[in-house]
């Protein structure tokens, strides 16, 4: 089932993911001319960034979102190519030097084989470098979420809920990369702790991405009250007295290589 991002208030809402991918990006030491997967491009404004860096490469950029991609193809230039595909299950033919990707691999729950397919796809000598959501990610938006879906107004809905994240720590992933094959593994965890400007900023953060993969459990009548309970909650947790809103980030990093 994909999941309903829009792929505009995404972008609107997403300068945390940007700031992010923005530095793992400035770390890539890079030719120019590497064939370069941008894994969970989202709306492509990285994968652009990525582009620009390899003027003699070519960039690939997937997604499992069609909002997003619609979106990304504002950003697309020459060297670079969307695909609609889905993560959990994805089949790649290609051959690339780096496989990147920026706060989206919390959103696959089979890691193992995920590897399996970056590693396949790497040519020898390649690298991943990926950054994605860690254990204690977002402690104050789960604490509401689990608070929400177990109470008597929403607990029936959420009976049969899949939790739609992966965030591991870094023993455990050290491990997932080791059964692959990766040589050279480094994997840290980075506190990235953030402060909101402003309600709307926040809000606009736990509508897009946050509440996304919960609302098909919901009657379309229903879904408003889930949110204003939600977002009501979560202002009231994470509001600061000057006025910011405050949320937990810890980011999973990850560079590893192919024999």
């Amino acid at each position: 089932m994909e999941k309903d991002f829009d792929g505009k208030k995404y972008e609107k809402f997403s300068q945390p993911q940007r700031d992010w991918g923005s530095k793992v990006m400035d770390e890539l030491e890079l030719r120019g001319d590497e064939h370069i997967l941008d894994l969970g491009c989202g709306n492509g404004l990285l994968t652009a960034r990525l582009a620009e860096r390899v003027p003699n490469g070519k960039v690939v950029g997937v997604d499992s979102s069609s909002s997003m991609l619609e979106q990304a193809e504002n950003h697309r230039a020459e060297n670079m190519e969307f695909r609609l595909l889905d993560m959990e299950d994805i089949v790649l033919e290609d051959k690339f030097d780096v496989v990147f990707s920026n706060a989206a691999l919390h959103w696959v729950k089979g890691h193992s084989r995920l590897l399996d397919i970056i590693y396949n796809c790497l040519n020898p000598g390649g690298f991943m470098r990926v950054q994605f959501a860690g254990e204690g990610n977002c402690q104050n938006l789960y604490d509401v979420l689990m608070k929400v879906i177990s109470s008597p107004e929403f607990e029936n809905e959420f009976s049969s809920l899949e939790w739609p994240w992966y965030m591991p720590g870094t023993s455990e992933y050290e491990e997932l990369l080791s059964s692959a094959g990766f040589e050279q593994t480094r994997v840290w965890m980075e506190n990235a702790d953030r402060n909101f400007p402003d309600e709307g900023s926040f809000v606009g953060w736990i509508e897009q991405p946050g509440l996304v993969p919960f609302l098909p459990y919901l009657r379309k009548e229903r879904t408003k009250l889930f949110r204003d309970t939600v977002v009501e909650d979560a202002k009231k947790l994470a509001a600061q007295p000057d006025g910011t809103y405050f949320e937990y980030f810890r980011r999973l990093n990850v560079y590893a290589v192919k024999k």
